[in-house]
């Protein structure tokens, strides 16, 4: 009925108002956008107050639903200590994104305390014009919101934003706004409404390195008999503004290269070997490897250089020891592997991501911890040499990942110590049945009637010789 359909709306908007408390109000709002890479991060330090009577334990985070997709991550910190956050099931009064902080220590009423929010975002940074010629600057459009957008009343904020470049061809610029070289200063802004939106526009010249992996897969293989392996699948795309005419490679070599990038450096972990770095072709020879206090560093560079639009795939292998990753967990037959989840290369955007572990045959109790949110989990079987039943593996899903995806996670599993040598036994009790049954058949004459079948040969000889043809 058109009754229902009107107050519809209205009961949404009074459900999410009933999640964010009355009696907390945002004092104030410092925020700091960097636009330097090809990816957005937002780091805003807010300042809330409770002007009620009881004690709140928890805030509300809302993010535009404009940007709900390209979301990479959000975490919350106060005190030092990383809060608890969650995604609400419920949406804003414009279908915004909700996020339920949880604090460290209720926060009383007539008390401060100071919040600060970090958050990511892929796929902001738009090419404007989508195509340019080989020798042209690198121009890109941001889109955002000037304000904060909070489900509380804020009585001032204030946004920088840091640029690659201080190229700037237009932006908003409502007062008070200030710019200096690469930064723009915006604020502040007094006594802003709950979800209050404005637009917010930059065009400028970006000098970021557009990499994206539209896919990556990264298989991690646990060997107690040698190392923990990696393979890696990845299928990169330069996500800058499209090459208009032909490539030259005589202006290439002149400078002009635009916004195309040829090279990329990996920081793989301490003591990797086994490095190998191919294609469909074959091993691609223009890499580099160095060894740090810290890390390996693998300098690598594609077979020719990538411009807007352009595509390359590739595989990286690598093996780091088992004692260096893989530890066991004392008075148990646990181990706990505990590496990386994403792609070494820092300054690459990720949209989609498939991490495999692949444990020993025979491991159970798999359990897992990553610091971050997964899309989805799923279980495989992966059968090779030595198996009978096949090697677990753990399949852990997601999208949109950043530098800040590469952290540590721990895989836990059970594998009982017996198993450990079932492998090395399976080769020697091959090689020993192989053996004996060689020196079995070597020794045994298996050969039927052939001392027999000689003399009634040389017999029907002689009996041919000595008979004579009758004559009629």
């Amino acid at each position: 009925p058109p009754m229902r359909r009107q107050l519809l709306p209205l009961l949404l908007l009074l459900f999410s108002n009933s999640l964010t408390q009355a009696s907390l109000v945002i004092d104030s709002i410092e925020r700091k956008i960097d636009l330097s890479g090809h990816a957005e991060r937002v780091r805003s330090v807010i300042t809330v107050s409770n002007d009620g009577k009881k004690a709140e334990s928890t805030m509300v985070l809302a993010v535009p639903s404009e940007r709900s997709e390209n979301l990479s991550f959000v975490k919350a910190i106060a005190s030092k200590k990383k809060c608890k956050l969650i995604n609400l099931p419920t949406t804003g009064p414009n279908d915004e994104s909700l996020f339920e902080i949880t604090f460290d220590k209720p926060l009383k009423p007539k008390q401060v305390k100071k919040i600060t929010v970090i958050s990511g975002f892929v796929g902001i940074l738009t090419p404007y014009p989508a195509e340019g010629k080989q020798m042209d600057p690198h121009l890109v459009k941001y889109t955002g919101s000037l304000y904060e957008i909070s489900p509380y009343a804020v009585k001032s904020q204030k946004t920088s934003i840091k640029l690659s470049t201080s190229n700037v061809l237009s932006s908003t610029k409502t007062k008070p706004y200030s710019s200096k070289g690469s930064k723009l200063s915006y604020g502040p802004y007094e006594n802003i409404k709950p979800y209050t939106y404005k637009p917010l526009s930059i065009h400028f010249e970006s000098k970021a390195q557009f990499s994206t992996l539209t896919e990556l897969e990264r298989e991690i293989k646990v060997c107690h008999w040698g190392g923990v392996v990696f393979s890696e699948t990845y299928n990169l795309r330069h996500s800058g503004a499209k090459l208009k005419d032909v490539f030259s490679r005589i202006d290439y070599e002149k400078g002009q290269r635009g916004s195309s990038f040829d090279h990329f450096t990996a920081k793989l972990p301490e003591n990797s070997y086994g490095i190998d770095y191919r294609d469909d072709i074959g091993n691609i020879s223009t890499s580099n490897v160095r060894e740090t206090s810290k890390n390996v560093v693998f300098e690598m560079r594609p077979r020719f250089p990538l411009f807007g639009g352009w595509k390359s795939i590739f595989n990286l292998y690598y093996t780091v020891p088992i004692t260096q990753l893989v530890s066991t967990i004392p008075g148990t037959s646990s181990y706990m592997l505990n590496t990386t989840f994403s792609t070494p290369f820092d300054e690459v955007v990720t949209e989609k991501a498939t991490i495999k572990v692949v444990l020993p045959e025979g491991s159970s109790d798999i359990q897992w911890v990553t610091p971050f949110h997964i899309d989805s989990v799923d279980f495989e079987v992966q059968k090779t040499y030595l198996d009978l039943t096949g090697r677990p593996v753990l399949v852990l899903n997601t999208r949109n990942l950043m530098r800040y995806h590469n952290q540590y996670f721990q895989v836990i599993y059970s594998y009982p110590n017996i198993m450990i040598h079932r492998g090395p036994l399976f080769v020697v009790i091959g090689f020993m049945l192989f053996f004996s049954i060689s020196i079995f058949f070597s020794r045994v004459d298996l050969t039927i009637g052939r001392e027999d079948q000689a003399g009634s040969e040389a017999a029907a000889s002689s009996s041919g010789t000595n008979t004579k043809p009758k004559n009629e």
